[in-house]
């Protein structure tokens, strides 16, 4: 009595697997492998194809007898029917003829993957008109015979015989077309295809899964595995408002899922009519509680990628809102750094103008005065001059003459008076022009102060620069440790100086500022200016972008301040 075969040797391909061999006939721990013999496969592979040879040649052979049996008898009796010479040949032919090219396009047709079953109706209908012929045919031949149903009694042999030979042909044919059609399905994937079990013994299901794989294109086997998918979530929702109706029914008892008997202890039973090994009933429990996992842990992980990404977006617009407050207030010290300077340089001169004229009346004021003081001088010098003249001369001609030098005196005085009050006047107005200076100089210092004001100003909006800088210096090092390209990190770039310079408007920031600070021609600048435009408008912001952060974070926790 032989020992039975262990489980491992009857399976090998389950319970041993084969090791793989590399291509050098080596196993994967580096030793020989010794040449594998035939497998049984091969060899019945083999078999096969030879009894398929032989199925080719015998069919060929009969169908070819057959044809040449019908072609004969239908010839004599298209002579007895009153056919021609030559119609007498032909018929045969047409009717034959026919019958092998409604089958041949038929069997093309499916092998396509186009089937028109009008063809094969056609096909079966000629086929058992020529069986018809035949049989006529050959019960014309019996002796005293009245009849077909006479012949048939008188001689069956020979009407079955002459009725057998174009059925041959029929028979192959189907034969052919079985093997190709079940070839496409087999090649399309469709291995279930319905049988006249299925409608017989599953009228209900085989009825789904015919409606189903027609209305929605789908092979059958796929139309199957979707109907116990199905049948499998029913249980397993029954088994779900079962076990909530026995928590509910515990009124707050300790409540184990073990104690309680549920659809699933039913499994087996239940899934059978659709396939399922109670092995694999058995386990659906946990498959099913797996893929429920599966599904809320992706659906944890898809709201928490939402909260962040709606931390990021907010972190981001809290960022652009806190550049453009700063944007503004910069632009709006430099405007009124600049009308500040503009107002004390008019004011400074306007004023200046005014002292210089006081400046200018007063000078003229002191030299009138001195020329009066003069004038006054040189008149009683001449006064006594003249007194003395006068004593002098005696005569009226002399004294006439010294009256007339008087009155020319006198005339030279008013004339050296109202010179002296013009210049009192003109030095009146020096004064003014001094004093005008003098504001003008206090104005000046103003304007200073003013100067002073306005390059703390521009201080400030430089150290603004430098903070924006060593954003940029960040961000350029947090981009190229993430492993951004270059080109990547240049449209980072330019977005970040147009938050900084541009309002986050792209339009705003000329394209030659980009050429002259990234070094580049004019249309990879505008490419540049682009790309930014479009990354701002996703929401783009240095501050909470998640390259930078994690950056800064690392930066933060390597080298502790």
């Amino acid at each position: 009595m032989t020992e039975p075969r262990p489980a491992a040797a009857e399976r090998p391909e389950v319970e041993a697997p084969a090791v793989p061999a590399a291509a050098d006939g080596t196993d994967q721990h580096g030793q020989e492998q010794p040449a594998e013999a035939p497998a049984p496969r091969r060899r019945l592979h083999r078999i096969m194809w030879a009894v398929a040879g032989v199925a080719f040649v015998a069919g060929l052979a009969a169908a070819g007898v057959g044809f040449a049996l019908s072609y004969g008898t239908l010839v004599d009796a298209a002579a007895r029917w009153g056919y021609g010479p030559w119609e007498q040949k032909a018929f045969p032919l047409g009717v034959d003829g026919l019958i092998i090219a409604l089958y041949s396009i038929d069997l093309v047709l499916v092998w396509r993957r186009m089937p028109k079953p009008m063809l094969r109706v056609a096909a079966h209908a000629v086929t058992a008109v020529t069986i018809g012929l035949n049989v006529i045919a050959a019960a014309e031949g019996v002796t005293a015979a009245s009849g077909l149903w006479d012949a048939f009694v008188r001689d069956p042999g020979r009407l079955v015989g002459h009725a057998a030979m174009p059925a041959a042909y029929v028979l192959l044919t189907e034969a052919a077309r079985h093997l190709i059609s079940r070839t496409a399905r087999l090649e399309s994937g469709d291995t279930g295809a319905l049988t006249l079990a299925d409608w017989l013994l599953r009228p209900v299901t085989t009825w789904w899964v015919f409606r189903t794989a027609k209305t929605f294109p789908m092979p059958y086997a796929e139309v199957r595995r979707v109907r116990r998918e199905i049948a499998i979530h029913r249980v397993w929702i029954q088994y779900r408002e079962e076990i909530e109706a026995a928590r509910a029914d515990a009124n707050g008892e300790t409540f184990d899922e073990r104690d309680t008997v549920t659809v699933l202890d039913r499994l087996p039973e239940l899934l059978a009519p659709y396939g399922v090994t109670p092995d694999e009933a058995l386990a659906l429990p946990d498959r099913m509680r797996q893929q429920e996992q599966d599904r809320r842990a992706a659906q944890d992980r898809e709201e928490q990628k939402r909260r962040h990404q709606a931390e990021a977006d907010r972190r981001e617009r809290e960022h652009a809102e806190k550049l453009a407050r700063l944007a503004a207030e910069a632009d709006e010290i430099r405007a009124q750094g600049e009308i500040d300077t503009l107002r004390a340089t008019v004011e400074g001169k306007s004023k200046a103008a005014a002292h210089r004229a006081a400046a200018a009346a007063d000078t003229a004021g002191i030299e009138a005065s001195a020329q009066r003081s003069r004038a006054e001088r040189a008149a009683s010098e001449e006064q006594r001059r003249l007194d003395a003249e006068e004593q002098a001369e005696e005569t009226a001609k002399t004294a006439a003459l010294r009256r007339k030098a008087a009155e020319d005196q006198n005339a030279a005085a008013r004339v050296a008076q109202e010179t002296a009050r013009r210049r009192e006047e003109t030095a009146a107005r020096a004064l003014n022009a001094s004093r005008a200076e003098a504001e003008a100089k206090r104005l000046a210092d103003e304007t200073a102060e003013a100067a002073a004001r306005t390059a703390g100003w521009e201080k400030a909006t430089a150290q603004q620069r430098a903070e924006t800088a060593a954003l940029n210096l960040r961000a350029s090092l947090a981009e190229e440790a993430a492993g951004l390209s270059d080109r990547e990190r240049q449209e980072r770039r330019v977005a970040r100086m147009i938050l900084a310079e541009a309002d986050g408007e792209p339009l705003k920031m000329p394209t030659t500022v980009i050429e002259q600070r990234l070094g580049v021609a004019n249309s990879t600048a505008t490419g540049y200016r682009d790309a930014a435009g479009r990354l701002i408008a996703s929401g783009y912001n240095p501050d909470t972008d998640p390259i930078h952060t994690a950056h800064q974070e690392h930066a933060w926790s390597g080298h502790p301040q």
